[in-house]
């Protein structure tokens, strides 16, 4: 376990206790700080004792000198939360998980890997090609453990840092010696409050690399090259990518399908290679890459036809990549929507053969879609259960030759589920049970 020798003895305040939040209690206790300790949504969990778990409005602010601040609790808002308020007025400096894990000085090289969709895809890709070839690495932040809690690969090792635009907004300082930005679009607004602010704390991770630093980026996307040609950033490298680079590394690899998966694998194979790795281990590394659960993840496969979970695609532009990989293609969506609504969805919906709505929200995805197709058959079926029955049921009725089911939402899961994992595993299950049966 981590400690930090500066917090030894001082009031430390945290706010929220998500994974973050429990892991920077457990390096604070370790560093022997003097924690308070308090999340307005949660109950006291196990680990911190009942002499710790003390509402924000009693703590000693006269003498915090520190609050830690959960990723999902926006720092720099207008409307700004009460302890934030209270830390503010008492002069207390404000960090996050991110700033803590900065505080333990790690030697290894540090990768900061961030976008709209595809950063979890991209980093996991990253991390198995340097398994791989026996580099040792650690994934952390936004996937895989929380930052602070890792143990430094060393000089020799990487730290691949998969950064949210929460943990972005929210973080004061960083050290990278390569960054990537995938892709901006909108997305988390009502967190941001605005699409500018959304778009400053993704460009946030340029300005936390190191002089020299490397920054990878599709050069195909506009915004991000407006950006950049639009910057003087003197001190840095600039490396950009397209899909087409990764088309002989990638070659029949399920799991990396569709032009959204060449542009994330393009960014990790040129990370690895920035790396020393060479094009041939990077190609047999990646012919043995089996994706990421809920994304874009085939949960069955035959000669006529598929079945995706893709239930990490919780906004439109990432169900527009989904859609754009496939035809014939029945679509089960919907939850908890975002204010793009389906976004760039909206330009794919010629491959969709019919609708399955799911959540609480169909009459409005079911106003969305028709907005743009007025002729796709949509069922409202609410539960996901019905929903893929039906969908399994419909679609081989169909007679297609080659066709999809796929659960691709363009919406949060959080009206139905716990998480898009949740809604994932859930999904699995379905089918797994209509595997059982014989009906798939």
């Amino acid at each position: 376990m981590n400690s930090i020798i500066n917090y030894k003895n001082q009031d430390v305040g945290i706010l929220g206790l998500g994974l973050s939040g429990l892991a920077a209690a457990r390096v604070l206790l370790n560093s022997k700080a003097n924690i308070f300790v308090f999340d307005d949504k949660k109950e006291k969990p196990s680990i911190i004792k009942k002499s710790n778990w003390i509402n924000y409005n009693y703590w000693p602010w006269e003498s915090i000198k520190t609050l830690v601040v959960s990723p999902g609790i926006p720092i720099n808002n207008k409307e700004k939360h009460n302890a934030i308020k209270l830390a503010i007025d008492n002069k207390v400096k404000i960090i996050n998980d991110i700033d803590l894990f900065v505080e333990i000085y790690p030697k290894a090289k540090i990768i900061g890997i961030t976008g709209t969709n595809g950063k979890s895809t991209t980093a996991a890709l990253l991390f198995h090609i340097l398994k791989f070839n026996k580099i040792k690495s650690v994934i952390c932040g936004n996937f895989g453990i929380p930052a602070c809690s890792i143990n430094d690969p060393g000089e020799n090792g990487v730290i691949i840092l998969e950064l949210s635009s929460y943990q972005l907004d929210g973080a004061k300082s960083l050290s990278l010696d390569i960054a990537t930005i995938i892709n901006i679009t909108p997305d988390h607004l009502d967190y941001h409050e605005t699409f500018d602010r959304y778009v400053s704390s993704k460009l946030k991770i340029i300005n936390f690399l190191k002089r020299n630093g490397i920054f990878i980026y599709d050069k195909s996307n506009k915004l991000l090259n407006k950006i950049i040609d639009a910057n003087k950033y003197n001190s840095l490298k600039f490396s950009s990518v397209n899909e087409k680079e990764a088309k002989d590394f990638i070659n029949d690899n399920n799991y990396l399908k569709g032009t959204h998966n060449a542009i994330n694998a393009s960014i990790a194979i040129s990370i690895a290679k920035k790396l020393n790795i060479n094009d041939n281990k990077i190609e047999l590394a990646i012919k043995r890459f089996e994706g990421l659960s809920h994304r874009m993840e085939p949960l069955y496969t035959s000669s006529n036809f598929k079945i995706i979970n893709d239930s990490k695609s919780t906004n439109g532009e990432s169900t527009a990549a989904a859609l754009k990989t496939f035809s014939n293609i029945f679509w089960i969506v919907g939850g908890k929507p975002k204010n793009d609504g389906i976004g760039q969805a909206k330009n794919f919906l010629d491959k969709v053969v019919e609708v399955f709505l799911i959540g609480n929200s169909t009459k409005y995805f079911s106003e969305e879609i028709l907005k743009f197709n007025e002729n796709i058959p949509i069922n409202e079926c609410i539960t996901l259960e019905k929903a893929t029955i039906l969908a399994i049921k419909k679609s081989k009725m169909s007679k297609l030759k080659n066709y999809v089911i796929l659960l691709s939402p363009s919406a949060a899961s959080f009206d139905q589920f716990k998480s898009f994992e949740d809604r994932g595993n859930q999904f699995k299950k379905i089918i797994s049970q209509q595997i059982e049966q014989g009906i798939v």
